[in-house]
This record gives C-alpha cells, sequence and structure tokens, in this order.
C-alpha cells in the first residue's frame, strides 16, 4: 500500500488539444513522479487523431478511443477464454490495468497541441507527496477523518503478515540524505508499535518488523519495552543489495522486512504456514550491513531479535524464527502463524453452524467436521505426535455445552493441538575415548 502525504501528493496530467474536439485533461491513475514518464502518442486516422496510445518505461499499454472517449483493448487481442463467450477485455477481472484516466477539464494545466509534427507528449506535474510525512500517513492520522496507512489494512481479509519497511527511510545515514530526512526513534516505536497493535487486533497476521541500522549494543536497548506478543518478530541487520538505480554506487542498503516477507511467502508455498521461516537464503542480498558472530548471536536471541547472518558457501540466511513473547509455547513464528491459520480456517468452515438446531446432533457434525481437518494437517506434517491422538483432539460433547449454554444459544467446541516445534539448536558433542574420537548427536536444545 502506498503512503504519501494527499495535500502535497498529485497525479501527473496533460491537457491535450486535437483538431475537431474540445480540450480534454488526462491524468495518471495514481499520484507520484512515476506519471511522468507516461507519453500518450496519438493515432491518426484518414484526417484526424481517432485514438491515443500510453505507454509507461516498463511496456504498459493503454488504447484510448477517441470517438468514444473511453479506454479501450489494444487491437488483435479479441481473446475469449471464459464461459461467456465474450472477450476478456470487457471482463473487469481480465481487464488491462488502467495507466490514466480522464480528469475535469482545468486550463491551468499545461496543454499540448497534437498534430502531424507533434505526434506524443509526456504527462508532468506528478508529486510523490514525500516532503511533509509524518508517522501518521503510516499509522492513522488523529485529526483527519478516513483510514489511513496500516489501519486501512484492518478492512482486506486474507493478509498474512505486515511488514512496513519504508518507516526506515532516511535512517541510514551512511547512505547520505534524500528528500525524506527521517523519523526519529521515539517516531519509530510508535509507528511500529501501531502495526503491532493492529495485528494483536485481527489476530490473524504477523508483524515483521525492522531494526534500526544501529549498532548491536543499541539494537538491543532499543528491542526492550516491547509487547509480549506473539503476533510480531525483530530482524536484524539491514542488508545489502544491488542498486538497479544506481543512485550512489551499485549497492543499496535495505531494511530486511522486505526480504524476509518473501521467505515467509516461500516458505508457505514450499512447506506451509507449520515451517518456521527461517535457515532460509535471502535470494539477491549480497552481503549485510553489520557482521554477527555467534555472542551476538546468541545475545539478539536473548532479546528475541532475529538475527540474518551470511554463512559461508550458503548465501545470506535468516537465522532466526522468534517472536516477541517470552512463553515458550508462543516463542516461534511458526507455531503463532499455524494457530493463526487453523483458527481463521475453523471460523470460515463453521458459518454452517448458525441458526443450525443446538442438539447432540449438532455437536457429532461439529466433532466429525473439525477432526476431518485437523486430521488432514496432520497427515501433512503439520501437527506433531507419534499419533493422531497425541497430535490434536477435539471435544464437543454436553460437557462443552452443559444447559445453560444451549439455552443461550452458544455452541462450545474444546480443539488442542501440539504445533511442531522448531530444532532451534542442535548440539554435537565430540569426546575422546580409549578407542579413539566419539562424536554423539543430540537433539535440539532450546536456548
Amino acid at each position: 500500500m502506498r503512503v504519501a502525504d494527499p495535500d502535497t501528493a498529485r497525479p501527473a496530467q496533460v491537457r491535450l488539444r486535437v483538431a475537431g474536439r474540445a480540450p480534454f485533461v488526462l491524468e495518471a491513475i495514481s499520484p507520484g513522479t512515476w506519471g511522468n514518464s507516461i507519453v500518450v502518442e496519438a493515432i491518426w486516422g484518414r484526417d484526424r487523431v481517432t485514438q491515443l496510445t500510453v505507454r509507461t518505461p516498463d511496456a504498459r499499454v493503454q488504447s484510448i478511443d477517441l470517438d468514444e472517449m473511453e479506454t479501450t483493448r489494444p487491437a488483435g487481442s479479441d481473446v475469449r477464454s471464459n464461459l461467456l463467450g465474450v472477450a476478456d477485455w470487457a471482463l473487469p477481472e481480465f481487464a488491462a490495468e488502467e495507466i490514466v484516466q480522464f480528469a475535469a477539464d482545468n486550463p491551468w494545466i499545461p496543454t499540448q497541441e497534437l498534430s502531424p509534427q507533434v505526434r506524443s507528449t509526456p504527462l508532468c506535474g506528478g508529486a510523490d507527496g514525500l516532503d511533509r510525512l509524518t508517522v501518521d500517513h503510516f499509522t492513522a492520522h488523529p485529526e483527519r477523518e478516513g483510514v489511513w496507512g496500516v489501519d486501512r489494512l484492518d478492512r482486506v481479509d486474507g493478509v498474512s503478515f505486515v511488514a512496513v519497511p519504508d518507516l526506515m527511510a532516511g535512517q541510514d545515514l551512511s547512505a547520505g540524505v534524500g528528500a525524506f530526512a527521517g523519523f526519529t526513534r521515539d517516531q519509530l516505536r510508535d509507528a511500529q508499535l501501531a502495526t503491532v497493535n493492529s495485528c494483536m487486533r485481527r489476530r490473524d497476521r504477523m508483524a515483521i518488523l525492522d531494526m534500526p541500522p544501529l549498532g548491536h549494543d543499541e539494537i538491543r536497548r532499543y528491542a526492550t519495552g516491547w509487547p509480549q506478543t506473539s503476533f510480531a518478530a525483530f530482524y536484524h541487520p539491514w542488508l545489502i543489495v544491488n542498486d538497479p538505480l544506481r543512485l550512489r554506487s551499485n549497492v543499496r542498503r535495505i531494511p530486511p522486512s522486505g526480504h524476509v516477507a518473501g521467505v515467509y511467502a516461500r516458505t508457505d508455498r514450499q512447506r506451509g504456514v507449520h515451517k518456521p521461516p527461517a535457515n532460509a537464503v535471502l535470494e539477491g542480498v549480497f552481503d549485510v550491513r553489520q557482521p554477527i558472530d555467534d555472542v551476538a548471536h546468541g545475545e539478539l536471541n536473548d532479546s528475541a531479535v532475529n538475527a540474518i547472518r551470511p554463512i559461508p558457501g550458503r548465501g545470506v540466511l535468516v537465522l532466526g524464527a522468534r517472536t516477541l513473547d517470552p512463553d515458550i509455547r508462543w516463542r516461534y513464528v511458526n507455531v503463532r502463524r499455524l494457530f493463526a491459520m487453523i483458527e481463521e480456517a475453523l471460523d470460515e468452515q463453521m458459518q454452517w453452524l448458525t441458526f443450525e438446531p443446538n442438539n447432540p446432533r449438532l455437536w457429532r457434525d461439529i466433532d466429525r467436521a473439525l477432526r476431518g481437518f485437523l486430521e488432514r494437517l496432520y497427515r501433512l506434517g503439520m501437527l506433531d505426535g507419534e499419533t493422531s491422538e497425541k497430535a490434536y483432539f477435539v471435544r464437543c460433547d454436553e460437557t462443552t455445552n452443559p444447559p445453560w449454554d444451549t439455552d443461550e444459544g452458544r455452541v462450545r467446541c474444546d480443539v488442542g493441538i501440539q504445533p511442531p516445534f522448531p530444532a532451534e539448536f542442535v548440539v554435537v558433542r565430540i569426546g575422546v575415548t580409549r578407542s579413539g574420537i566419539e562424536i554423539q548427536e543430540k537433539g535440539a536444545q532450546d536456548a
């Protein structure tokens, strides 16, 4: 979701004058300097301009039919892949993303006349709205109406994790000072707390939090005083990646949350939410801003900060999966996300219960449905236990539904699951015996 100051963010625009038509204004579909790179090209018919082709540097194209003054699909794309038998471009779900839209005419906007001599013109005047950016734009503005930043995600279902890497803009002083000077430490904390509170309120998503580019001792101090919640996790240090814009050098230092979010998504797709998003390579990362040795790694673990380290021969890896909750039951990211997934799935699958007769038959139906769902998770390896009886239990009977609850129209069901706790540390012991060196590998040892 884009964050900007709406009072200073402006879409790029151009006022066009075409022979035989009243002047009209085209503007970029959203504010920002990106719109200044949009080019509008005239397509001539026999004696006049009949269409406009809108192009962006990344090869997106939009056609505008001036005879009907509406956007159309480019010629040659009359594809019918749907059951309705109409062109795909005519359906909203298949339509190409718009680049520009018509706006109210304004004579103060720079006007360009399209002619055989001037066949194309760029849009201009787009502004990103970053000059007056405040932390409230990332969270919620106390004096404005409407929904802002992270709060807007409260209305979006299906969000699994939230990262706000641009909160750290301007924090890396070694990169030079840009248009935005950055927030203070207190402002950063307030914005990150708002993100964490949003995730705690929804209970179906996690906050992936960045640490400022500080030294290890300062990082440990910054990590104190946060809510002891399993709905958030810190990552450190910053990453060194390729800078395609070559603004100051060939590489750029960036906060890790964006790459870590990619690890979450990749792990979900390849293994599932029960697999900790750790011991995983960060793609496209050359190095880290600050090296971490074993001692510093242990100290970061104690502070509930997940370390990112380059390992020779393996790349740059995420080597932590801890939440901000010190409780061993909720210490790990995969445990919290597994429970969140199950809670969300059960909430959606149990909607059919509403207004069903509240009797033992309903209780048996609920028990059967829940056991079937949990058994599938167990067979996929998402629950721990030698047998399914040890991996989960379901209880929905007269003991969980006493008469005073059923009289109130409530149905209660107890569900317990055994999550797969990660092997965070594997200890290998080496000793010398009379017969030689003996290596004994122990099981996972929790720090």
